[in-house]
C-alpha cells in the first residue's frame, strides 16, 4: 500500500515520535510510506529516526507565526497540494484533518484515515480545533485510535469504522527485563515526566510533593522534560532536559515512585514506561490512562487537580513497601501487553480494509 501521514509539524514531541514509529514499521513490512509536513519544521532527531523508504515531503509553506485564519487556510492548501498519490492518507494532529479531507475529496480513489491521538483537554480555549476534534470524524472513511478511551469518545461522532490499534512502547530493549538500579544515598526519588504546560500537571505535582516533603525530608524529585521548565519548589530536585533513551531508562529504574498529574491524555506513555521498568505509579485519571491503569491493582489513581489526594496516594506508596512491590509487579505485567508486532498487525489489517 501507499500510505501518507500528514503532520502539522515534525518537531520533537510524543505524538510525532509515535507517528515515526508507525511509519518505520509499515515501511519495514513493505509499504510505501511518506510523511507530509510544513516546511522548516523537521527536527533532525526525527529525520534520523526514519529508516528504510519512509520519505519526508515538505509543503511549500511553513507553520504561520500567528493563528490568522487566512494563514492557516493557506497552510492547509499547501499541505493538500503536497500529499503524493496514495491508497490511504492519514491525518494525525487534529489541524491536519482539513488537508486530508480536501485531498481525498479531490482524489476519489484515495481513502481517508485519522490516527486519532488527541483529546478534549488538549484544546481548552481553542474553539476551532475542538470543533474539528468532535465534528471532523464524520468526514473520514476510517478512524484509528491509540487507546480504548479514545475509541469510546470518537465512536459517538464517527460514521465510519473505528479501530483501536493501540501503541507499543518505544525502545522495548531499554524498558523490559532491565534490572532495577539500587542506590545508597538515602534519598527517596520521585519522578515526573512532562512539561510546564498547565494540562501536564507539573504545578499540581510540585504542590503535592511539597505536602509529602513535610513528613519526608529525604524526598528528592526527578523532573524530566523535552523542553526547559520553570520549577519553583522547596523540595530538592534535579532537572533532566531531553535525556537520551538510555538515560531515561536509568532514571525510571532508579526511582522509588513515578507520578503523573496530567489533566488529559490520549494514552499516556510515561506511566506505562515506568511500569515496564518496575517502578510503582501514582497518577491522575487523565482518561487515556484507563487503557492500562487499574486503580488499586497496578497503580493508585486520583482525579486531576486534586493536590491533597495526589499527595495522599504518593505518601501511601512510599510508606507501604508491600503495596509498592505489588503495584510494581502488576505494572510490569500490564506493560508487557503493549507489543509493537500486535499493534502493527491491527494497523495493517485496518488500512488494508479501508484501501480495498
Amino acid at each position: 500500500m501507499r500510505v501518507s501521514f500528514v503532520l502539522s509539524s515534525l518537531a520533537l514531541s510524543g505524538g510525532v515520535l509515535l507517528v515515526a514509529e508507525y511509519a518505520n514499521r509499515l515501511a519495514a513490512r513493505g509499504h510505501l510510506i511518506s510523511l507530509v509536513a510544513p516546511t522548516g519544521c523537521v527536527d533532525d532527531e526525527i529525520r534520523s529516526m526514519l529508516v528504510g523508504d519512509a520519505a519526508i515531503i515538505t509543503a511549500a509553506r511553513p507553520l504561520p507565526q500567528g493563528r490568522s485564519p487566512v494563514a492557516l487556510a493557506r497552510l492547509a492548501a499547501s499541505l493538500t497540494a503536497a500529499i503524493p498519490p496514495a491508497d490511504v492518507v492519514i491525518a494525525t494532529h487534529t489541524p491536519t484533518v482539513v488537508p486530508v479531507i480536501l485531498h481525498t475529496r479531490l482524489r476519489r480513489r484515495t481513502r481517508s484515515s485519522w490516527l486519532y491521538m488527541d483529546y478534549p483537554e488538549m484544546f481548552r480555549g481553542r474553539g476551532v480545533e475542538r470543533f474539528l476534534l468532535d465534528q471532523a470524524p464524520r468526514a473520514f472513511d476510517q478512524i484509528l485510535t491509540i487507546s480504548q478511551p479514545l475509541t469510546d469518545y470518537v465512536s459517538r461522532q464517527a460514521r465510519a469504522p473505528v479501530h483501536t490499534i493501540g501503541a507499543g512502547l518505544p525502545r522495548e530493549d531499554l524498558l523490559f527485563g532491565q534490572p532495577r538500579i539500587e542506590r545508597n544515598d538515602g534519598a527517596t526519588r520521585v519522578m515526573y515526566v512532562g512539561d510546564d504546560r498547565p494540562r501536564k500537571g507539573l504545578h499540581e505535582f510540585l504542590a503535592a510533593s511539597d505536602l509529602v516533603y513535610a513528613t519526608r525530608p529525604n524526598l528528592q524529585l526527578v523532573i524530566v522534560s523535552k523542553q526547559p521548565c520553570v520549577i519553583e519548589s522547596r523540595v530538592p530536585h534535579e532537572f533532566h532536559l531531553h535525556p537520551s533513551h538510555v538515560r531515561l531508562s536509568e532514571l525510571y529504574r532508579s526511582a522509588d515512585l513515578f507520578v503523573s498529574a496530567s489533566w488529559g491524555e490520549g494514552l499516556g506513555y510515561p506511566p506505562l514506561e515506568s511500569m515496564a521498568c518496575g517502578t510503582p505509579v501514582a497518577l491522575t485519571d487523565s482518561s487515556g490512562v484507563r487503557d492500562y491503569a487499574m486503580d488499586g491493582e497496578n497503580c493508585l489513581m486520583v482525579q486531576p487537580r486534586d493536590v491533597e489526594g495526589l499527595a495522599a496516594v504518593m505518601a501511601r506508596i512510599l510508606d507501604e513497601p508491600g503495596l509498592a512491590a505489588r503495584l510494581a509487579a502488576a505494572g510490569r505485567e500490564t506493560a508487557a501487553r503493549y507489543q509493537w508486532e500486535t499493534v502493527m498487525d491491527r494497523m495493517e489489517t485496518a488500512l488494508a480494509e479501508v484501501a480495498a
